[in-house]
């Protein structure tokens, strides 16, 4: 089995994955700091399973971008378990695993996550065949700037951005699952040393 949190947004996203068998998928709105929260939601999905840690073979989470000091609460306690329990971590962006929750839509998928101070980050993915391939780097970019470059050729997938339109889809659920399915696919294995939170300054 593996674990997977995601606390990149305002949504707190924990899953318990089997193979492709979704055994737990809990999501909650950030009614107080994630730090509060997360270890404590793990510990009382275990009790509820009658399970013993010692049954995960990884650990996933998400790297960001997004909210830096939720990130690192995610991090940090992904970490503690890939430590005590001597088993792997993977990690994925926040961006791409968007974008994987669209992989069924054929062409341009623009990812977006409110970055605060009128910013945002984004990037830019093509899908084809339910493949997700990464075509711009990730950009610190202002908000209106994003809205403008825009078309009815493509789909935007938003975080946190109050946005309209036809091809606008919000993101209203953590990214735990998809995250996690797209990061053992792609086998996105981290360093638990190195594994920092993504962070993009201004140009």
């Amino acid at each position: 089995m593996i674990l997977s949190l995601d606390t990149f947004s305002e949504y707190l996203g924990i899953s318990l994955i089997d193979g492709h068998n979704i055994l737990v998928r809990q999501t909650y709105r950030k009614l107080k700091p994630f730090s509060e929260l997360l270890l404590d939601r793990v510990d009382s999905i275990f009790k509820y399973l009658g399970y013993d840690p010692s049954v995960l073979f990884a650990v996933c989470v998400n790297k960001g971008p997004g909210s830096y000091t939720a990130l690192r609460v995610g991090i940090t306690a992904a970490k503690t378990i890939s430590y005590s329990l001597n088993i792997p971590i993977y990690a994925y962006t926040s961006l791409e695993a968007m974008a994987y929750k669209y992989r069924h839509y054929q062409g341009v998928i623009k990812t977006v996550v409110n970055a605060g101070k009128g910013e945002c980050y984004i990037s830019d993915f093509i899908s084809s065949d339910f493949s997700i391939k990464q075509t711009s780097e990730i950009k610190l970019v202002k908000i209106k700037d994003f809205e403008k470059s825009i078309s009815d050729d493509c789909i935007a997938v938003v975080s946190g951005i109050n946005m309209t339109g036809k091809n606008i889809f919000p993101l209203t659920e953590d990214l735990s699952v998809e995250g996690t399915l797209m990061a053992l696919k792609k086998g996105l294995k981290e360093d638990s040393f190195l594994l920092e939170p993504v962070y993009i300054r201004s140009a």
